[in-house]
C-alpha cells in the first residue's frame, strides 16, 4: 500500500492530535467536525517511526495547499511541481486531490501546521527540505507574490531556520531566472551564504568547506 493509501486509511490522526491529526481524522472518514474539535495545538511531539511518514507527508502537503491559495490563485505550474516533488503514482491522483482541497478548506491556518511540524521533526535537514519544496512550488511561475513570500519567512521562523539559509534556499530558484553575470554572481553568493561585501579569503575558505 502507497504512502498516500495508509493517510486515508490510518488512524494515527487521531492518537496525534493537532491540525495534522486532525487532517488525517477526516481522511480517515471521522469527519469535518473533528477537524474543528481538534483546531488546537494539543498533539503528541514525539512519534514513532512508523507514524513519521505519515505525518511528513501530511503536513507538507496542508503546507503545500495553503501556499498555493495564498497569492489568490493556483497555477497548472504550481500543481506539475507538486507532483514532480512528491512524485505520486496517477493511481494516487484523487487521493492527492483530496487531501490537498481540504487543506485548503480546513480552519487551521499555515503557522499552526508549520509549529506541529518543527515539534515533531527537530531534525533540521528535513525541515530544510520542507522549505525548499515549499520554494519551488512558490517559484512555479516564475514570480513570488509577496503574500507567498510573508508565508515562507514565517515559516522559516517557526522552523528556526536562519535568514542566512533562507536566502540561501531562495537563491536557487531566485536566480534560475536570471541570464545577467551579476545575477548569476548574485546566485553564488546566495548558495554559499556569504556576501559580496565579504572578503576573497572568507569566500573561499566557505566554498571549501562545503
Amino acid at each position: 500500500m502507497s504512502i498516500w493509501g495508509k493517510i486515508i486509511g490510518g488512524t494515527t490522526g487521531l492518537a496525534l492530535g493537532g491540525p495534522i491529526g486532525a487532517l488525517l481524522g477526516v481522511m480517515a472518514g471521522h469527519g469535518i467536525d473533528k477537524a474543528k474539535i481538534n483546531k488546537n495545538n494539543n498533539f503528541k511531539s514525539k512519534i514513532s517511526k512508523k507514524d513519521s511518514e505519515q505525518v511528513f507527508a501530511t503536513g507538507v502537503i496542508a503546507l503545500a495547499a495553503k501556499l498555493s491559495k495564498i497569492d489568490g490563485k493556483v497555477t497548472k505550474n504550481e500543481i506539475d511541481i507538486f507532483k514532480k516533488i512528491f512524485e505520486f503514482p496517477n493511481t494516487d491522483i484523487s487521493i492527492i486531490s483530496e487531501l490537498f482541497n481540504t487543506a485548503k478548506k480546513d480552519p487551521n491556518n499555515y503557522e499552526s501546521y508549520a509549529i506541529q511540524l518543527s515539534e515533531c521533526f527537530r531534525d533540521k535537514k528535513i525541515l530544510h527540505e520542507i522549505l525548499n519544496a515549499l520554494l519551488a512550488i512558490a517559484y512555479a511561475d516564475n514570480v513570488l507574490h509577496y503574500r507567498e513570500e510573508k508565508m515562507l519567512i514565517k515559516v522559516s521562523e517557526i522552523f528556526k531556520i536562519s535568514s542566512v539559509d533562507y536566502n540561501r534556499i531562495k537563491g536557487i530558484y531566485e536566480n534560475k531566472k536570471s541570464s545577467s553575470s551579476a545575477d548569476k554572481l548574485k546566485r553564488f553568493y546566495n548558495l554559499l551564504g556569504v556576501s559580496d561585501t565579504d572578503s576573497l579569503d572568507s569566500i573561499k575558505k566557505k566554498y571549501r568547506s562545503i
